[in-house]
């Protein structure tokens, strides 16, 4: 599952060796802290420079699936280009995968 929103893009999964454990990584640095501190989850971050996402995490399911409903319902925004917008390159990388996805759409 990929997770688009005001807090950074998070790829999850389940993990490997843990069928009960969500293995969540992103790609910007403080975008998982910066998730569990919204939500009050408190799990280590690990940095990995050479694999794909270079910042990893594991929690729980349960902690997982709150997070997104909580997300899901803190939705306050009519556009979320302009909710995320700040000039950042997390910005900028927004907008590209935005132009993809219209461009990849059905007409």
């Amino acid at each position: 599952m990929w997770l688009f929103c005001k807090h950074g893009f998070f790829s999850a999964v389940r993990h490997v060796d843990k069928p009960d454990t969500i293995h969540l990584r992103a790609r910007f640095r403080g975008d998982l802290e910066r998730l569990f501190a919204a939500h009050g989850v408190a799990a280590p971050v690990s940095e990995t420079p050479a694999n794909d996402y270079r910042f990893r995490a594991d929690l729980p399911k349960a902690d997982w699936a709150r997070i997104v409903a909580a997300e899901a319902d803190a939705i306050d925004y009519a556009n979320f280009k302009n909710a995320v917008h700040d000039g950042t390159e997390r910005d900028v990388v927004y907008m590209r995968v935005w132009a993809a996805m219209r461009d990849a759409q059905e007409v």
